[in-house]
């Protein structure tokens, strides 16, 4: 369900990229930053404006693993499993924050407080393990460690 000032502020957004296939990435990157997730009627929206089937639009949303089709947490936390962190100890990192914050890997918690999300690489391989909190990257994190770094970017 979307409201009028939804669909013009999209439009509006939109409207900074040329009506081209070649903008489809780069204008669902900039639609996420709006409403921090891709609703399938912002998915039509863009299909519309840049002019390519909508199925196409969904597949590149879909591709990307930092796009996202569902609402986020208030917080978003993601941990790289990508071969060098995977290495160093991701998925020990990925399973005691999943323990301590109470979701699985892949959802957002019943109380719309924190999704966490396994990534198949952050591209800073030199300081893995990696973890995301909320856009800010942490590097060689600890498991016995990780819910503290969580904690301590709450105020930030």
């Amino acid at each position: 369900m979307t409201t009028e000032s939804q669909e013009d502020q999209i439009l509006r957004v939109l409207q900074i990229f040329p009506r081209e296939q070649t903008y489809l990435l780069p204008a669902l990157q900039k639609v996420q930053e709006e409403l921090s997730y891709l609703p399938l009627w912002a998915l039509d929206s863009v299909s519309e404006y840049i002019r390519v089937p909508k199925s196409e639009v969904y597949g590149v949303a879909t591709h990307y693993p930092e796009l996202r089709l569902r609402c986020p947490g208030r917080r978003l936390i993601r941990v790289c499993t990508g071969v060098s962190c995977r290495v160093k100890g991701s998925l020990e990192v990925l399973r005691t924050l999943a323990e301590d914050l109470k979701v699985r890997p892949g959802e957002t918690r019943a109380d719309g407080e924190v999704t966490l999300e396994e990534v198949g690489c952050c591209f800073v391989c030199s300081v893995a393990p990696v973890l995301e909190v909320d856009g800010v990257f942490k590097g060689r994190v600890q498991s016995l460690s990780a819910a503290s770094l969580v904690d301590d970017s709450k105020g930030a």
